[in-house]
C-alpha cells in the first residue's frame, strides 16, 4: 500500500514540473468556453489587452531578444466556417483545411492535425513580422488551435530567438488543457 501511495505521490509530482493550473470559468472573453490549463512556470501571467486575448505569460519581459510569449484567445470561427466537430476533424484531415488555415503565413513548417480533449485542431510553426512606426521586427511562433463549438481556441508562443521556442514546454501546456463542461 505503501509502494502504491509513494509511486502516485511521484507521479503527481513529475507531472506539473512545478506548474499552477489556472481555471477559467466565465470569463468575459472565454465565449462561454470553460477550460483549464497549466501556467508555465517561471513566466508571468498578465492580462490580454486585445478583445480575443484572455492570457498572456511572458518571461524576460525587458529582453527583447529573449523574451518568450504565450497566449491564450478565443475567436468565433466566421459564419462559412461553423462545423461540427466531425465536419472539422474530416475538413482538417483529409480535405485541406490545414493548408486553408496557415495560407498567408511566412515559413509554415511542422503543421500536422492534432486532437485534444476530443476536440479537432492544428498545430504549426511560423514566423511573421510585425511594424510599429519604424520598428519592425521579426517573430517565430508556434501555434495551435482547435475548434469548439463554433470557436477557435488559439495557444501561441511567440519569440524573436527561433532557438527560444520551447517546443516541450510549449506541449505540456497544450496538452494540460481540459475542457470541463464536455464532462457534465
Amino acid at each position: 500500500m505503501r509502494n502504491i501511495l509513494f509511486t502516485l505521490a511521484l507521479l503527481v509530482s513529475f507531472s506539473s514540473f512545478g506548474q499552477n493550473t489556472i481555471n477559467v470559468n466565465s470569463h468575459p472573453k472565454s465565449k462561454g468556453l470553460n477550460f483549464s490549463i497549466k501556467e508555465p512556470s517561471k513566466f508571468q501571467r498578465n492580462d490580454g489587452k486585445r478583445p480575443n486575448i484572455l492570457y498572456n505569460w511572458v518571461i524576460n519581459q525587458n529582453d527583447l531578444e529573449n523574451r518568450i510569449t504565450i497566449s491564450v484567445a478565443i475567436k468565433k470561427v466566421p459564419k462559412v466556417m461553423e462545423m461540427s466537430k466531425k465536419e472539422w476533424k474530416d475538413y482538417l484531415k483529409f480535405e485541406g483545411g490545414i493548408n486553408d488555415l496557415t495560407a498567408g503565413l511566412d515559413d509554415v513548417n511542422k503543421q500536422k492535425h492534432i486532437v485534444i480533449e476530443s476536440y479537432p485542431g492544428i498545430i504549426f510553426n511560423y514566423s511573421n513580422e510585425t511594424q510599429r512606426m519604424e520598428y519592425v521586427r521579426k517573430t517565430y511562433n508556434k501555434c495551435m488551435m482547435l475548434f469548439i463549438d463554433n470557436n477557435a481556441f488559439v495557444l501561441s508562443m511567440g519569440t524573436r530567438k527561433k532557438t527560444n521556442l520551447n517546443e516541450k514546454m510549449f506541449l505540456s501546456m497544450a496538452n494540460s488543457i481540459i475542457f470541463p463542461d464536455q464532462y457534465k
